[in-house]
């Protein structure tokens, strides 16, 4: 299996896509309910599904990330089972969020996701192919997905109790995962690498709160768009 990757451009830049946020955080106002969410732990991964090379006459494939959870009890039979959730921030790269959502998983449970399907499909403006994802181990913080914004209605973007638009307490442990992508070299077959997410630890404070309030801005115009899905237990990826 080839570990040779093209160089993001992302990297190119000099910093992480979500640098770019630091200025908003500056320039923005973040709720009382922001900042009650403490650092936690952390994942980055690039994507990078762009068009092929001028003149290649291979085709490309997704991207998948793949995420488990190794925290907790997986059987009802040996106690109460605690899902935890995966808050989910997607980035071109411009550093602009396009998308975000936040997903539940089961102890012992592994979930894959197509960076096409899942994070680019509902795209706020037009995706540009490549950027960063930023993946926040959390625990579940509002189980019935009620909208702080708009009482008695569902928040866009929470599923399973996990709203990446709300406070919430990062967990002492991560979650597990990988990126699968493939590597366009022109008038050559694609070549799929897969790589180790990378770990940010307990991340920085206030990068945390800038992702909690760019995504509510984000998907908080009613508009449908800017959210992110989870898989269902009918997706199959290869």
């Amino acid at each position: 299996m080839s570990t040779s990757l093209r160089k993001p451009r992302w990297l190119a830049k000099g910093a992480l896509a979500l640098v770019g946020g630091m200025a908003f955080l500056a320039s923005i106002t973040t709720s009382a309910r922001a900042h009650m969410g403490p650092p936690g732990n952390t994942f980055f991964t690039y994507y990078d599904v762009d068009a092929d090379p001028p003149g290649d006459s291979f085709g490309a494939a997704d991207n998948i990330l793949r995420l488990v959870n190794p925290v907790g009890n997986a059987n009802r039979a040996f106690g109460v089972v605690t899902d935890q959730c995966a808050m989910i921030y997607v980035f071109d790269n411009s550093q602009e969020m396009g998308e975000c959502c936040g997903c539940p998983i089961t102890p012992a449970q592994e979930l894959s996701f197509s960076v096409e399907h899942n994070f680019l499909s509902n795209w706020i403006g037009v995706p540009t192919g490549d950027g960063v994802i930023a993946i926040r181990a959390a625990a579940v913080n509002d189980n019935n997905c009620f909208s702080f914004r708009s009482p008695g209605q569902t928040q866009p973007g929470c599923n399973g109790g996990c709203d990446p638009t709300d406070a919430y307490s990062t967990l002492t442990s991560n979650l597990l995962g990988s990126m699968s992508r493939v590597q366009d070299i022109p008038d050559s077959p694609p070549s799929v690498t897969e790589t180790s997410l990378f770990d940010d630890a307990n991340g920085d404070p206030a990068n945390g709160v800038y992702l909690i309030n760019e995504c509510a801005q984000l998907i908080g115009n009613g508009t449908g768009g800017g959210i992110c899905s989870c898989p269902t237990e009918g997706d199959s990826i290869d």
